[in-house]
């Protein structure tokens, strides 16, 4: 019965950790989508979310009638539109983070940038290699009240973009290890 609960528990764990990596498409503005006027700031919008890389973004705007153009910072704060990076003109514009850091997006139609038609994304970072956590402490035989069984994630050296989580998930009388290799660097996870 024990082995049970913990194959369980570490599927558990798995589902959560395989979930939890999985990239995000993102409605640039929500319902307004990428206009001039939004009901919600974009900066304030961009701020309320958390993006990774791999993360997409899409802005909605009719095509012919906008664009959106990401630029440097100089050129963010500027609203100038002559030097962009690339440019999305679409109208259902889809953009992917390929780093960490922060990207600078702004309307290709300068008078809409200067109305405020522009946002910052700062894309997180992806962790390096951490330290392996310190050992459990084994338990107490005077203990009788049961606690939930502790877990340990400790990223393993990646080489080149590939990642490895090894998971371990500890009861009494029950001890799982179990590795994980994705084709992607784990992002935020650990």
């Amino acid at each position: 019965m024990d082995s049970k609960k913990c194959l369980s528990f570490v599927f558990v764990v798995l589902v959560e950790l395989l979930w939890s990596s999985q990239a995000y498409k993102f409605y640039v503005g929500g319902k307004d989508g990428w206009v001039v006027n939004p009901s919600e700031r974009y900066d304030h919008w961009a701020e309320r979310n958390r993006f990774q890389v791999n993360d997409t973004l899409c802005f909605k705007y009719k095509k012919g009638s906008d664009s959106v153009l990401v630029v440097t910072k100089d050129d963010y704060s500027n609203c100038n539109t002559k030097n962009p990076i690339k440019g999305l003109t679409e109208g259902d514009s889809v953009f992917s983070f390929d780093r960490s850091g922060a990207f600078y997006f702004i309307s290709g139609n300068v008078t809409h940038c200067k109305h405020g038609q522009k946002m910052i994304v700062v894309v997180l970072a992806v962790r390096g290699h951490q330290a392996p956590p310190a050992e459990i402490p084994a338990k107490s035989p005077s203990s009788s009240v049961s606690s939930p069984p502790p877990i340990m994630a400790v990223p393993a050296p990646a080489a080149s973009s590939s990642a490895a989580l090894h998971i371990f998930a500890l009861t009494s009388g029950c001890s799982v290890g179990l590795s994980v290799y994705f084709p992607f660097a784990l992002v935020g996870l650990l």
